[in-house]
């Protein structure tokens, strides 16, 4: 999208690469697989209610998005944890409708990060 904010800071993919010693694709796959299984775990504790379980993958999906500065991804999270913890549902699922739209967007960004080698 032209004029669109990336999400996404490439250098901390480098940043990354040489701090753990692992190749780009790897890193991806990891932050892909960790961000889609936290998104999964919020979207089944907001339908089942259990908000702690919602605030625990909120703020499992922060450390990874954490890692890549990943924002508004982050902010999301943050937003989910904070309103799962506080017991406030209707808080929590305006920001998962926040995060249904960044999310894929990052996901996008993170995968041609790995096809570009960066």
């Amino acid at each position: 999208m032209p004029g669109a904010t990336p999400e996404l800071d490439v250098s901390r993919l480098s940043e990354l690469e040489d701090l753990l010693g692992t190749g780009l694709p790897t890193i991806v796959r990891t932050l892909v697989t960790e961000l889609t299984a936290a998104v999964s775990l919020i979207d089944e504790g907001l339908e089942t209610g259990d908000l702690s379980g919602v605030a625990t993958a909120a703020h499992a999906g922060r450390n990874s998005a954490l890692m890549i500065d990943a924002q508004p991804v982050l902010r999301e999270l943050k937003q989910i944890e904070t309103c799962a913890r506080n017991e406030e549902p209707e808080g929590a699922m305006a920001a998962r409708a926040n995060l249904q739209r960044a999310w894929p967007r990052l996901r996008r960004q993170l995968e041609q990060a790995a096809d570009s080698g960066r």
